[in-house]
């Protein structure tokens, strides 16, 4: 197999799988035991909310945007850089770009889990 075609491939599964797990969540998205860094600290970490805002995506509802909905816009994106790549894209990230932009996102997704904190811990 191709490295692009293993590429794609990849992207399709990174992008597919949150997406599964939240249809494993049900309804109201608890699947996971409670985040031990919330427990300690009682503010959401990077990921709090995502389970549930993959379960609300998933089921068509647009609450998943109060929970940590920035994990759901790196799937879509996932998903479709997956299918560009498997129609012919080729990407060509500079050496640091992927570190970079890995932590750039965590501080995006996090700064949105403080924000909606309310509705993360409800």
């Amino acid at each position: 197999m191709g490295s692009d075609r293993r590429l794609g491939l990849t992207l399709l599964g990174a992008g597919c799988l949150p997406f599964a797990v939240g249809a494993a969540a049900g309804e109201d998205g608890d699947l996971l035991p409670a985040c031990p860094f919330r427990s300690v600290t009682g503010l959401p970490c990077p990921l709090c909310g995502a389970t549930r805002a993959f379960a609300l995506a998933l089921r068509g509802d647009g609450g998943w945007t109060a929970y940590n909905a920035p994990w759901v816009v790196l799937a879509v994106a996932a998903l479709l850089a997956g299918v560009a790549v498997l129609a012919g894209w080729r990407p060509r990230p500079g050496p640091r770009t992927p570190w970079v932009a890995a932590a750039l996102f965590v501080a995006v997704a996090w700064a949105y889990a403080l924000a909606q904190r309310a509705t993360i811990a409800g």
